[in-house]
């Protein structure tokens, strides 16, 4: 069995999110690419990090348990 890059592996998960909670992951994906590209110091990574983690938690905030998981 072939293996899957890693671009089809996200591709793939990207089409099981649902349409409503998209506008999130890439909000997320862009700062995190933002972080990336930007020469700063350690500060500047943590506030990015932190920024990441805050994105993300917005995410999960509205779903039951159950849902968050599943993904576990």
């Amino acid at each position: 069995m072939k293996t899957m890059s890693i671009e089809k592996l996200i591709e793939v998960e990207l089409k099981s999110i649902p349409k409503g909670k998209l506008k999130e992951i890439y909000d997320l994906i862009h700062y995190f690419r933002i972080g990336i590209g930007k020469e700063g110091g350690a500060e500047d990574i943590k506030s990015l990090r932190l920024a990441s983690e805050k994105k993300f938690a917005e995410i999960w905030k509205e779903e039951k348990d159950e849902v968050w998981e599943s993904y576990l």
